[in-house]
C-alpha cells in the first residue's frame, strides 16, 4: 500500500510539473510572437522613413535650384547690372519664402522615427499590487489567466508576505476565488517545485516570490489588464 501511495505522488508531482513546463512553453511562444509583432512594426516604421527621405531629398533639390538662382541675382546686382527679360525690370526672382502645399515635408519625422519610442504616459497613477482595487483583482484580472500557476503566481504577489503552503487555500479564500485547480497543500508545494525558480522557502516551510517571481507577477497583471 505503501508504494502504491509513493508511486501515486510521484505521478502527481511529474503531472504537477508537466503543466508547469507546458506553461513556460506557451509564454515562452507568447514571447515569440510579441516580439515577431515588434519587428513587423520596425519594418513598417524603416518604410515609412526610406519614404520620407526620398520627400526630403526632393525638397532638397528644390531648395538648391532656387540658392543657384539668388545667388546668380545677386551677381548680376553687385556687378551693377540692370535685369531684363526674363525677369523683366524690377522683377528679380525672389526668395521662396513660401512653399507649396504639396512640397511640405515634416522634417521632425526623422526625428520622431529614429528615436526610441517611448512608453505612451499615463497620467494615471501606475498599475502595480499596491494599488490594484481588491474586487478588481478578484472579478476582472484573476478569471483572464489561462492556468492555476498563473493564478497561484498573481495570488501570492497580492498577498505580498510568506505564507505556508497549508494556507494558501485561505488566501484565496478571503479573496472570494475559486481556483483552477484545487489550492491544497499538496498541489501548491508541486506548483512552487515546478515554478521553482519564481518561488523560495523561508523559515517554517513558508513560500514566497523570488525577485523573478515577482517581476513576472507585474509583468502578467499589465497584460491581463
Amino acid at each position: 500500500m505503501g508504494d502504491l501511495e509513493n508511486l501515486q505522488g510521484r505521478l502527481a508531482h511529474e503531472e504537477a510539473t508537466l503543466s508547469g513546463t507546458r506553461d513556460q512553453i506557451e509564454a515562452a511562444r507568447r514571447h515569440i510572437e510579441s516580439l515577431r509583432q515588434q519587428i513587423e512594426d520596425v519594418k513598417v516604421q524603416i518604410e515609412q522613413t526610406e519614404t520620407h527621405i526620398s520627400k526630403l531629398e526632393t525638397h532638397t533639390t528644390t531648395i538648391e535650384k532656387r540658392m543657384a538662382l539668388l545667388r546668380e541675382y545677386i551677381e548680376l546686382v553687385e556687378a551693377g547690372e540692370e535685369l531684363i527679360e526674363p525677369f523683366g525690370p524690377g522683377s528679380a526672382p525672389q526668395p521662396a519664402t513660401e512653399v507649396d502645399e504639396d512640397e511640405t515635408v515634416d522634417l521632425d519625422f526623422v526625428q520622431q522615427t529614429t528615436e526610441p519610442s517611448a512608453p505612451s504616459e499615463d497620467p494615471k497613477e501606475p498599475l502595480s499590487f499596491e494599488t490594484l482595487d481588491e474586487e478588481d483583482f478578484t472579478h476582472e484580472i484573476l478569471p483572464r489567466t489561462s492556468t492555476f500557476g498563473e493564478e497561484l503566481l498573481l495570488v501570492m504577489a497580492h498577498h505580498r508576505k510568506a505564507v505556508a503552503a497549508k494556507d494558501v487555500t485561505k488566501v484565496f479564500r478571503r479573496l472570494d476565488y475559486a481556483p483552477k485547480t484545487s489550492p491544497t497543500a499538496k498541489n501548491i508545494s508541486s506548483q512552487v517545485e515546478a515554478d521553482h525558480h519564481l518561488y523560495e522557502t523561508g523559515a517554517g516551510g513558508k513560500i514566497a516570490l523570488t525577485r523573478e517571481g515577482r517581476d513576472g507577477a507585474l509583468r502578467l497583471l499589465k497584460k491581463l489588464q
